[in-house]
């Protein structure tokens, strides 16, 4: 017969994804009622060995197991006088009761030869999950399988605007699928416009599209992908001309970066952007110049004191847009 396990580590910079699945293993073993009194949970940093043996080996009340927690034992094992309780907690994991689950949790990626992950793959009743967040190429699926499991579906085209808003933080991207969900009430499939309506900083995408149109010289697109962002009624036509003059200025900057011999690392670390960004903004800057960047953004600050001077907003925006396509 197959022994549930013993110890079960979890780690990597999911935290809502760890925070779900611990969740989830309290509801199975029913140890979320009668005020979780078979259930421990301990911070590293403010602890000591001998409660975790204590609170390990006590006899479940009323009940047949317990869940005793361990947050941060590898932060607080990086410290000197500190990294004495993981040699503790790692020659003592072989003797946790079978009446207790003990559940380590570590919220950031471990080394493949972490001593604490070794020893609990080693346990004949230990289990690992990893999680970590999604990287670019995988946030798509991520938001399309999480849309899944939520009740709802998403398109494509949807998923790639929600990936694009330059977040891979999984309980942000979740809370905005509830929302989207809600929205259409759990009968349609969230689609491109819903995102754009209802998740603000989908905006950004439209101003990469906006700025891509622009680029190409593609003047009907540019204009329509700027009725998108007034029609939104998101930002006002102010708060539209300031994310088209950042997202210029940002490209000059990537541009200089990469003409000075930079790369990627360098352009996030430089312009403290989110590596999503980062990549897009690189690629966009390939189609420019840095004299055509540098023309543009003297054309933006002339729109400036336009916009300021009580210029028509709106038509100084379309001046704006047809005169860069030119």
């Amino acid at each position: 017969m197959n022994k549930s396990p013993s110890v079960i580590l979890f780690y990597g910079d999911d935290v809502f994804g760890i925070e779900e699945h611990v969740q989830k293993l309290l509801v199975d073993m029913k140890l979320m009622d009668n005020g979780q009194i078979n259930v421990s949970k301990f911070q590293a940093s403010s602890t000591n060995f001998g409660e975790i043996r204590s609170s390990c080996r006590a006899v479940p009340f009323l009940g047949d197991s317990r869940i005793v927690l361990l947050t941060d034992v590898i932060q607080k094992g990086k410290k000197t006088k500190a990294s004495k309780l993981v040699d503790e907690l790692i020659k003592f994991l072989p003797d946790i009761p079978f009446t207790t689950l003990l559940l380590i949790i570590e919220p950031s990626k471990l080394a493949s030869n972490s001593k604490l992950l070794k020893a609990v793959k080693s346990l004949e009743y230990g289990k690992v999950y990893s999680y970590m967040l999604p990287d670019k190429d995988k946030l798509v699926n991520w938001i399309r399988e999480r849309t899944r499991t939520l009740g709802g579906e998403i398109t494509l085209a949807g998923a790639n605007a929600l990936a694009d808003i330059g977040t891979n933080d999984t309980r942000r991207l979740s809370s905005e699928i509830d929302k989207l969900l809600a929205y259409v009430n759990w009968e349609d499939s969230i689609d491109i416009v819903d995102v754009v309506q209802l998740v603000p900083a989908a905006g950004q995408a439209d101003i990469f599209l906006l700025v891509d149109s622009v680029a190409h010289g593609n003047a009907h697109r540019a204009v329509s992908e700027l009725y998108r962002l007034i029609s939104s009624g998101d930002r006002d036509h102010i708060g539209i001309f300031a994310m088209i003059v950042r997202q210029y200025r940002l490209l000059l900057q990537v541009k200089e970066i990469l003409d000075a011999g930079g790369n990627i690392s360098v352009i996030k670390s430089k312009l403290g952007l989110h590596d999503f960004v980062a990549n897009k903004l690189m690629r966009q800057s390939d189609r420019y110049t840095i004299e055509t960047l540098e023309y543009i953004y003297k054309r933006l600050g002339a729109m400036d004191l336009a916009m300021k001077t009580g210029a028509d907003h709106e038509l100084a925006l379309d001046i704006m847009v047809a005169g860069l396509t030119s």
